[in-house]
């Protein structure tokens, strides 16, 4: 169950309930991911998610934004993905308006300092490379490149390191400025909350936000009439192997019929494919299948 109030200038919120809890979660979702992004800016709202953390003139500093939540006892953390970036806070209930102070201030005013911005650049540069030292992750993206070529979906959400190393701080503001207006935008809210009262409490930070038109997502472009397959060698004691066919949208109505033929096949110690691959055979220590659900197509990786 569920409560949902879109206002004025776009921003939709939803509440559950929860009397039971001590403690209130928020999520704040972004329409902003590698779906949005121009190959000149690949990477540019994972870059953006980064620099939100960064210091905004109420808290200057990275130290100020953590300890300000971390400090009561609670959370915080970003993601960015292929169609969502999201920002997200748990705190005790007693402290649920600060954490709302501290999303939306750092959504609403990073500074995007100079020399910050070069900074975090290196740490994402050191982000992308990390996959290269994990053969899984590696194995993860080359499957996505397999299935989704030349296209948005079939790249790093981190961007490549060229197209990160040439994001500018003109570009990320622009970006933000774009993308981060509140039509494009859902608060989420969970916790012993009346609906009406987040709404008037999130409403306040947000009802001087102009209501622009965000880009729009890059549609999945499939045109995969044989197999494919991609091999990278590397100096390693196992292979990694990963088999993807095409599945079903967010949207599909087959998509639960999908999610528990997943659950049979790949998911959990009692799958078939782990009974007999490893508990049967001991042919593997891991494997395991998986199902992603996006606007307009999907995939089942094995």
């Amino acid at each position: 169950m569920y409560k949902k109030t879109e206002t004025d200038n776009g921003l939709r919120i939803l509440t559950t309930n929860m009397p039971h809890t001590q403690s209130a979660s928020i999520v704040l979702y972004v329409g902003a991911g590698s779906r949005y992004e121009i190959e000149q800016e690949a990477g540019i709202s994972h870059f953006v998610e980064h620099m939100c953390f960064k210091g905004t003139p109420n808290r200057p500093t990275p130290k100020e934004i953590s300890e300000t939540i971390e400090g009561l006892g609670g959370v915080l953390n970003a993601s960015t993905d292929r169609e969502l970036t999201s920002y997200w806070c748990k705190v005790p209930m007693t402290h649920f308006r600060l954490a709302l102070d501290v999303l939306a201030d750092i959504v609403h005013e990073p500074l995007f300092d100079p020399l910050e911005v070069e900074k975090e650049r290196q740490v994402i540069l050191e982000e992308l490379s990390m996959t290269y030292d994990v053969p899984s992750y590696r194995a993860d993206l080359l499957i996505d490149e397999v299935m989704w070529p030349n296209q948005p979906l079939g790249r790093d959400v981190g961007g490549t390191r060229e197209s990160v190393i040439n994001i500018t701080r003109e570009m990320l503001m622009q970006y933000m400025h774009k993308q981060y207006t509140p039509p494009n935008l859902v608060v989420s809210v969970a916790g012993n909350i009346q609906h009406e009262q987040v709404v008037e409490d999130i409403d306040r930070h947000f009802r001087d936000r102009t209501r622009d038109e965000p880009s729009q997502w890059f549609p999945a472009e499939d045109e995969q009439f044989a197999p494919r397959i991609s091999l990278e060698r590397r100096k390693t004691e196992q292979a990694h192997i990963c088999i993807g066919v095409k599945g079903l949208s967010s949207i599909h109505q087959d998509r639960y019929a999908l999610d528990m033929l997943n659950a049979v096949l790949g998911e959990g110690m009692s799958s078939r494919l782990f009974v007999e691959l490893r508990e049967k055979q001991g042919l593997a220590y891991d494997v395991h299948s998986s199902i992603t659900h996006l606007r307009d197509c999907g995939a089942l990786m094995i």
